[in-house]
């Protein structure tokens, strides 16, 4: 893949959705539901677990890392050395488990960003690893802020910390938060300063599941607030058990969209 060039602002930003499905993705292993079924006999309706690649002014910046990566780096024609940073919201496993592939070939020290709290928690577990032997390298926020990227505290699961993550480029703002129980003040502050808002899909309502219960603010209580803050939003990391048509139709009332695997766009 071509690094995208960098125009005389440094604000294009090319974001590439290499998944778009959560924590099962779709089809999902254990199940038998009618949208499982129709993505095991059409690969159209297949969406891997969720990340995004953002580029800008010659620098790659990857958004989550879950157990699809070697697949959505081998569809987008990438290496781990192309990468400039990854950076991951949270240690739930289709959030950080595609870590672990780092250690599949050469010591590259891939930067890695994620909050202090999931930096120490990385270094107690198994991720320890990946450091101590030279795949990985966690790195701060003051090395991500010289590549525009910023972590602001988000609620979610509350034993799992959780970031969302903001991408700067010039005067262009993209902000990331695909897994979120609630929209705090702090995060409004944020959005409506933004060119488009990356937000969760998971749930669209309650009917199917306790979307609350489970640390997911649903579809249909974010986009009344989103509308508000005059956003662009584009919604991801949906559930396997959603009925995307209703979602798709539900968002394109309010001028939003659902994204797709290998969704492109520029900002």
């Amino acid at each position: 893949m071509d690094k995208i060039n960098k125009n005389q602002n440094g604000e294009t930003m090319k974001i590439t959705f290499l998944g778009t499905g959560a924590n099962g993705g779709v089809p999902q292993l254990d199940c038998r539901c009618e949208n499982c079924k129709a993505a095991g006999k059409n690969s159209a309706f297949v969406r891997r677990r969720s990340s995004l690649l953002v580029e800008f002014g010659g620098k790659m910046i990857l958004i989550e890392c879950g157990p699809d990566l070697w697949g959505q780096l081998r569809l987008v024609d990438m290496k781990l050395q192309d990468l400039d940073l990854i950076v991951v919201s949270h240690l739930h496993f289709d959030h950080a488990n595609g870590l672990m592939e780092l250690s599949g070939g050469k010591r590259w020290k891939v930067p890695v960003l994620m909050s202090l709290e999931n930096r120490e928690k990385a270094m107690k577990g198994e991720m320890a690893f990946l450091v101590e032997r030279g795949f990985m390298n966690l790195v701060d926020e003051e090395f991500a802020s010289d590549l525009g990227v910023t972590l602001v505290d988000i609620p979610h699961d509350p034993n799992f910390p959780t970031s969302g993550i903001l991408v700067t480029s010039g005067s262009k703002k993209v902000w990331f938060s695909t897994d979120v129980e609630d929209i705090t003040v702090e995060m409004t502050k944020v959005i409506k300063k933004t060119d488009l808002v990356v937000f969760d899909a998971t749930f669209f309502d309650e009917s199917v599941f306790p979307a609350l219960k489970i640390h997911h603010m649903t579809i249909e209580k974010s986009l009344p607030i989103l509308t508000k803050l005059g956003a662009r939003v584009i919604y991801s990391h949906i559930n396997h058990s959603e009925d995307v048509s209703k979602v798709e139709t539900a968002l394109k009332k309010f001028g939003f969209s659902l994204a797709s695997d290998g969704l492109v766009i520029s900002v």
